[in-house]
């Protein structure tokens, strides 16, 4: 019965922690509860905040804390996965056109782009999340772009 006690009371102490203070990580969470006289481990701390569900979000100054899940002054901090998706888009510039990528993924699309052999695209130039398509002549944009829909799948939905 103490275990079920101590148990909560920490959660409790958890609560009031987080609530009252901006805390970014769980370094910083489990100083303060050991000032509170609750000294736990990582793993303890992180199986409290995944019961409590309590979540990292990014606060109005930028920075990534944790958050009780009832908090509406908070916006969700967005996933390294919705970062990345986010990143990619088509502009075109006569017979250009740049395909935004994540970081570090523009040289394994202008590989894809170069591999697929089509016609319409004369070669490409990649940095480091951004490639350059020289188009042919007669490329029409709606051609394009279904083409480099077909060859980076991620690119669907974004242009």
């Amino acid at each position: 019965m103490q275990n079920r006690q101590d148990k909560r009371m920490r959660l409790q102490v958890i609560r009031m922690i987080v609530g009252n203070q901006a805390i970014e990580s769980q370094d910083e969470l489990m100083v303060e509860m050991d000032k509170a006289g609750f000294a736990c481990t990582q793993t303890t701390l992180s199986r409290d905040l995944k019961q409590l569900r309590i979540s990292k979000v990014r606060a109005r100054d930028g920075r990534s804390v944790y958050a009780l899940p009832s908090e509406n002054h908070y916006v969700p901090a967005p996933s390294r996965e919705e970062i990345n998706q986010s990143k990619w888009g088509v502009q075109f510039s006569g017979q250009l056109m740049v395909v935004h990528t994540p970081p570090g993924h523009a040289s394994m699309v202008a590989y894809d782009i170069d591999c697929a052999r089509q016609t319409l695209f004369l070669g490409t130039v990649a940095g480091d999340d951004t490639v350059l398509v020289v188009l042919a002549e007669e490329a029409q944009r709606p051609d394009v772009l279904q083409l480099i829909q077909e060859i980076i799948p991620s690119l669907r939905g974004k242009i």
